[in-house]
């Protein structure tokens, strides 16, 4: 049997112990349902070592007040999750990559997941109805520290604290990305831009959860201040992740860099941010409610 089929038929085993429903949409294809106080359709799909998810709970169509604070709640999702926009629409869903271990930490890995897809449907309800969440602050102490993690890996890293590293990727002009355990996850961060303009957030909240839709594992999140708002693209890993895991997380921040960060720059530009939101049918003028909000 060759490698790609015993992991077609290890991630079925799987899925079929997380989901319900489970029928096959394809070669290494498979469509299910999670259930835990609500339905939830979930595709999931085998591609380049990753077991792929992605869940539409409903149609909804973001204004970009609702993008923006999509792009802060993102920050806040467990298991990986991210929202995501499709490049050829506004309508928000889930997505998560999980790279193929073996079996147990393949099944591990899943149930971390779907509680961030639960979460994220939380958050899309949430909203839905004009609320939102939080970015996590607090840092919680491991046996392991992050340093500890990072040195079974080929990447540069300097220790800023037991569980705070600042780590070079792989993309011209990056700064430095900070590693750190928050919660029960082990986050990778880089902040690509920071603005206070109101078009150039519209514009980057679009452009950015559009590339969380197509990029492997890098999810944008959003922080907002009082003068500004910082953006940039986080991955995120379990608090033991396994060295390659550690490894895919680093080249997909830098891949994310390398891709967005020269056209997030532009996007701070005020009549290239309204030239990107009409060419994506955005209003670019001021509503009445999102002044109020913002």
């Amino acid at each position: 049997m060759s490698l790609a089929n015993q992991a077609a038929e290890t991630a079925y085993r799987v899925l079929d112990k997380c989901t319900r429903e489970l029928q096959p949409d394809g070669p290494w294809r498979w469509r299910c349902v999670l259930q835990n106080g609500a339905r939830l359709p979930l595709s999931a799909s085998i591609g380049e070592g990753f077991l792929e998810l992605a869940c539409h709970p409903e149609a909804m169509r973001g204004d970009a007040g609702t993008l923006e604070r999509a792009l802060l709640g993102n920050g806040a999702l467990p298991g990986g999750a991210r929202l995501a926009l499709n490049a050829a629409s506004r309508d928000l869903h889930l997505r998560a990559d999980i790279a193929l271990l073996d079996e147990a930490q393949l099944l591990d890995r899943l149930q971390w997941a779907l509680h961030g897809f639960h979460e994220g449907h939380r958050l899309l309800r949430a909203l839905d109805s004009k609320g939102g969440c939080v970015a996590r602050p607090a840092t919680t102490a491991r046996e392991t520290s992050v340093g500890e993690m990072l040195r079974g890996t080929s990447w540069t890293f300097t220790e800023r604290g037991l569980n705070d590293c600042a780590a070079q990727l792989d993309a011209d002009s990056a700064a430095p990305a900070r590693v750190a355990m928050i919660e029960n996850d082990l986050v990778f961060s880089t902040e690509l831009v920071r603005c206070a303009a109101r078009t150039a957030r519209k514009s980057l909240a679009l452009f950015l959860l559009t590339a969380s839709g197509a990029l492997r594992l890098a999810r944008a999140y959003a922080v907002q201040a009082e003068s500004e708002w910082s953006f940039g693209f986080q991955v995120c890993l379990p608090s033991a992740p396994a060295a390659e895991e550690i490894d895919h997380a680093m080249a997909a921040l830098s891949f994310a860099h390398r891709i967005c960060a020269r056209e997030s720059n532009v996007l701070l530009d005020e009549a290239a941010a309204r030239s990107y939101l009409a060419a994506r049918d955005f209003a670019t003028n001021h509503q009445p409610q999102e002044e109020m909000e913002s």
